[in-house]
């Protein structure tokens, strides 16, 4: 089994996301969108990832060669986690103009099952700024719509907190 992970520019649930990728990188490939990079050098998990030996590829553009390797057979499932707001948007109205949505394109077209576990997944979100300090976030309507949206893809399981994320990969790993 060999999974794409891929990290987009949300915070919310990033640091148990890379402690996820670690405990499992012989199996995965991570994936750092541009946004990605940022909101990791952001919340100072650099060193993090480095220290770790986890396979990274940072790819800068949303059409590259990374895409087609899902129809290449080289990955069994792709991940997405954190998803911002954004990312689940783009996902949900079939958007393929950035590297996260591009490799949602290819890997729903290549039949491989996807995992997105979005950063909004309801009304009200605790969450935690790259200071550290505890804020409230209020998705709108809108993004919850394009989750709701994004839950009825064929071969698309959409995840509402890490746990359930960690038993969705319990199957796949």
């Amino acid at each position: 089994m060999k999974v794409a992970w891929v990290v987009t520019g949300a915070g919310h649930f990033l640091k148990e996301c890379l402690e996820i990728v670690e405990k499992n990188k012989d199996k995965i490939n991570l994936f750092l969108s541009s946004a990605g990079i940022e909101v990791i050098k952001m919340y100072k998990y650099g060193d993090f990832l480095e220290r770790r030996d986890i396979n990274i590829v940072k790819d800068y553009k949303s059409s590259s060669p990374s895409c087609g390797a899902f129809a290449a057979g080289r990955y069994d499932l792709l991940v997405i986690a954190p998803a911002t707001s954004n990312t689940v948007a783009k996902c949900a109205l079939g958007i393929a103009d950035s590297l996260p949505s591009n490799l949602f394109s290819q890997a729903g077209k290549s039949k491989v099952p996807i995992l997105v576990l979005p950063s909004d997944v309801s009304p009200r979100i605790e969450s935690l700024t790259p200071t550290g300090r505890r804020i409230m976030v209020y998705p709108r309507p809108v993004d919850l719509q394009h989750l709701r949206t994004l839950k009825t893809f064929p071969g698309v399981r959409v995840a509402n907190d890490l746990r359930e994320l960690e038993d969705c990969l319990k199957f796949y790993l």
